[in-house]
């Protein structure tokens, strides 16, 4: 067992990836969550319903000071929470997309660099076991002649308000149909 103290982390956004995010830093023991940050107030599922839920990002980094902030609010705010939590001195975590355009994604980048911390994107479907077969599968096909596709996400109810609302900041293609172009 390590002497090391857990790493005290911000966990921003509570949708979807968020509590799934949450969840497993609260079973880390490498891991202690400094608090929880949503816009409005959500379910918590058991495990995380011992924490409140703070409304603002900033103030929880500058009163909790944190060591790493993971971020998985709507793709449009990425770019800004993660250069706020670099200048705040953490290591960041941040869903896909990093950022909604290519210089915002090189702010993120050059804030990184400017304060000395790591930086990771949650990008896991290329290191996958399942989706690494899959890559070499295709390839040995030949080159793409005819692209299809097919996001077979659906919803309803409280979900399609969600879906609706990430739609406002990030299309679909960029959401999950980077997994398929890559």
């Amino acid at each position: 067992m390590s002497s090391q103290k857990p790493l005290r982390v911000v966990v921003a956004g509570l949708g979807n990836m968020g509590r799934s995010h949450a969840l497993a830093y609260h079973t880390n023991p490498g891991f202690e969550i400094a608090a929880l940050v949503n816009r409005s107030d959500v379910p918590l599922p058991e495990g995380l319903s011992g924490y409140g839920i703070r409304r603002s990002f900033e103030d929880a980094l500058r009163e909790e000071k944190p060591d790493v902030a993971a971020i998985a609010t709507y793709s449009d705010s990425h770019a800004d929470y993660a250069v706020r939590a670099f200048e705040a001195g953490c290591h960041v975590f941040v869903e896909k997309p990093l950022a909604t355009t290519v210089a915002d994604a090189k702010r993120v980048v050059a804030a990184a660099k400017a304060n000395g911390r790591k930086l990771v994107i949650g990008y896991i479907l290329r290191h996958h076991p399942s989706w690494v077969r899959l890559i070499a599968e295709a390839r040995k096909l030949g080159g793409p002649y005819v692209f299809r596709m097919n996001l077979n996400q659906q919803s309803s109810g409280h979900t399609w308000g969600t879906h609706k609302q990430l739609m406002q900041t990030t299309s679909p293609i960029v959401d999950c149909g980077v997994h398929y172009l890559d």
